[in-house]
């Protein structure tokens, strides 16, 4: 049996399709696990951040342009 440090290693070195297919699979046997509040929880929440952008609350920043602010955060 391979030990923790051994499957992450492995696992990092998959190819991304594998990669994917792998967190699947792990979620997958994990749904049990998952605290159904805290789910809901977070739907609520992304119900609620959805419904702010749509109705024009918030702006969303364009992905290039957070992009961008990202790259210059993490050079200083």
């Amino acid at each position: 049996m391979l030990t923790l440090d051994q499957l992450i290693s492995e696992a990092t070195a998959l190819p991304d399709a594998a990669k994917a297919l792998l967190i699947d699979k792990i979620v997958e046997s994990m749904s049990g696990q998952i605290d159904r509040e805290v789910s809901i929880e977070a739907v609520q929440k992304a119900q609620e951040r959805m419904a702010e952008i749509d109705s024009g609350a918030v702006q969303t920043i364009p992905g290039d342009i957070a992009l961008a602010q990202i790259r210059q955060l993490s050079k200083k």
